[in-house]
This record gives structure tokens, C-alpha cells and sequence, in this order.
């Protein structure tokens, strides 16, 4: 909606635009924010996520806290709706209800032009972030992904369980007799290319998609667990691949 705010956890991360950030202050990482210089700010309202749960007895002695949240796993949840409604309450509470009525309307009308040029007869997609050598987090039908996939009329292929954030974590026996096409998500903290990973991971490697070459690998450019703004960057770049896949 662009408000740059003046004080932010993790500013340096790569889905977040450095540029326009460089006058915001860094808090620290987000389960653990320095409440040190946050008492020192005393800012009026403190906007948290309900994963800070175990910090907020601490962040209610600095000032006042309101909770919002994107998602929801509850049974027959729209996630479009979870989205959109998110945007609404956040621009309730910065009063600012014109830009978030904007944002939402901006970004329906990018992910239309985006879902027209998608090439035909696309698979399921299955979104998975590697966590270890027979593990990985897989999006379901609660998640940003699921809310973006569904503008572009495309198909989740992980119709398992989620948790409140969207994602549940499996072995990869869990994943491997799935047919879909592979989207990986590249972490934002590894050392390396996901690419590389599964290069030297040879489990991972009875995927159907890795022994079909389909797979799709997604840059950390957005936020796994973010709301409009993540939700279209993320179409954005699986357009592109798919549209440079087109044919295989």
C-alpha cells in the first residue's frame, strides 16, 4: 500500500525491496525482536502475527497489540477471501482503506492479464521447499500459494492436511507416487541453490517430475507466508517458468 514503515524485523531479507526500505530501522529477526529499542521507540500500536504468541506478554508491556493474520485451515476457508479481507482489516487499522481497496483491485487485475497467458493443459503443481534430505514443507490448500493458484486457475496438487499457515512437512514417501509438476521454493536462510541440493540428494531424485525435467525452481523473492504483495510477485515468476517450459 506503499507505507514504508519506519521500523521493520529482518528489512535485509530478499523478498523485501532494499531501496525503498533503507531509511527503515532493523528490529532484529522476527521471533526474537530487539525489545530493547522497541520500548525505546514507544510507539503507540504494535501490529503482530499470531506466531509471536510467545513473546507478546513482553510486547503488551511496551504498548498496546493488535493480532491480524492472512490465513486460516479452517474447513470450506476461502483463502482469496482471507487475503483480501486481510488487506481490508490492515487498511482499516493504518486508516487507510482507499490504498488497501486499491491494492486489492491493482493486484485482481494483474493476476487476470497473468492467468491469460498461461499456456493450456498445465499438470498439477506441487509446492515444496526442501528442508532436509527426505523432508520437505508442502503447500496446501490454506496457503498464500493456494490463494494464488486458484486467480490463475491452476491446481494444487497436495489436497493432504495444512496447518494454520498453510504448509504441513512430509518425507518425501508422502510426496513421491504424486504426479504433478515440481514447483521448488528456494529458501531465503540456505547456503546454497535448491538446484544444487537436489543434485546431490539422489533420493529426491524418483520424483516424477525431476525424471520428467519439468520441474520448475522459484527464486526467495517473495514471502512464503506473505499476503497480496508475495501472493502476485509468486504468480509473476511461475508465469514466466511456465511460460518458458511451454512445450515440454
Amino acid at each position: 500500500m506503499d507505507i514504508i514503515p519506519m521500523y521493520l524485523t529482518e528489512p535485509k531479507a530478499q523478498y523485501f525491496s532494499t531501496s525503498r526500505l533503507s531509511g527503515s530501522l532493523n528490529l532484529g529477526i522476527g521471533f526474537q525482536p530487539n525489545l530493547e529499542l522497541l520500548s525505546q521507540v514507544s510507539p503507540q500500536q504494535i501490529l503482530v502475527s499470531p506466531n509471536l504468541a510467545q513473546i507478546s506478554a513482553r510486547l503488551s508491556g511496551i504498548s498496546s497489540l493488535t493480532s491480524l493474520t492472512p490465513y486460516n485451515n479452517e474447513t470450506g476457508t476461502d483463502p482469496w477471501h482471507q487475503l483480501t479481507s486481510f488487506t481490508r482489516e490492515l487498511g482499516k487499522y493504518i486508516d487507510d482503506e482507499r490504498s488497501a481497496e486499491r491494492l486489492i483491485r491493482e493486484t485482481e487485475q494483474h493476476l487476470h492479464a497473468l492467468r491469460e497467458s498461461i499456456p493450456d493443459n498445465q499438470p498439477p503443481l506441487l509446492i515444496i521447499r526442501l528442508m532436509d534430505n527426505r523432508h520437505a514443507r508442502v503447500f496446501g490448500n490454506s496457503s498464500m500459494f493456494q490463494s494464488a493458484l486458484e486467480q490463475l486457475e491452476l491446481t494444487n496438487a497436495w489436497q493432504g492436511e495444512s496447518n494454520h499457515w498453510g504448509f504441513t512437512t512430509v518425507s518425501i514417501d508422502a510426496l513421491i507416487d504424486i504426479d504433478a509438476r515440481l514447483v521448488l521454493l528456494e529458501s531465503p536462510y540456505a547456503n546454497s541453490p535448491v538446484r544444487e541440493q537436489f543434485s546431490t540428494q539422489g533420493t529426491w531424485q524418483h520424483m516424477r517430475s525431476l525424471q520428467r525435467g519439468d520441474e520448475i525452481y522459484l527464486p526467495a523473492t517473495f514471502h512464503h507466508f506473505g499476503a497480496l504483495p508475495s501472493a502476485l510477485v509468486f504468480s509473476e515468476a511461475l508465469v514466466e517458468a511456465l511460460e518458458a517450459q511451454k512445450g515440454l
